[in-house]
């Protein structure tokens, strides 16, 4: 019941924003005719122009009405008590599985793909070496050890 109520409330403000936003529509395109109308001099423009200003005003009317309506409905909502059912959102909705690649590499391959890598990037693996000489020599440390995974290595030690 209580879901009911939110959906039949939420609806209703959908509702109300709707028309506020076709109320708003026609009072733009009365607007435009009115400006069009004073702009033209012929004496059917102006009698036109009347009625126009008449429509415009009405139109004007209407949107606050509108506005009205959606304002209390802005305060009943707040004045709502808070719905258990809709506090929490869901972040993702979205569920990964993970599949083995379709072929394993051999071990050349993964030989080969690691010489190209090292030829690619000899030039920043060796900054970073120098870098991480520099840094050992400062640190307090007995061990570092840098691994990834389960193939962890021992890199330095006093």
């Amino acid at each position: 019941a209580r879901v009911e109520r939110m959906e039949v409330f939420m609806k209703k403000g959908e509702e109300l924003e709707k028309s506020l936003t076709e109320s708003r529509r026609k009072l733009a395109e009365a607007q435009r005719r009115v400006r069009e109308l004073l702009s033209a001099s012929t004496p059917e423009a102006k009698a036109d122009l009347a009625k126009a200003q008449e429509e415009e005003k009405q139109l004007k009317k209407e949107e606050r009405s509108w506005e009205k309506k959606m304002e209390e409905h802005r305060s009943e909502e707040k004045k709502m008590p808070w719905n258990v059912d809709t506090l929490s959102k869901e972040g993702f909705s979205k569920s990964v599985v993970n599949i083995k690649p379709e072929k394993e590499e051999t071990e050349e391959e993964k030989e080969e793909k690691h010489k190209t890598f090292v030829e690619k990037y000899e030039k920043q693996i060796k900054h970073f070496g120098e870098l991480l000489s520099t840094f050992l020599r400062f640190v307090p440390h007995r061990w570092l050890i840098v691994g990834r995974h389960q193939q962890t290595r021992l890199l330095y030690s006093y």
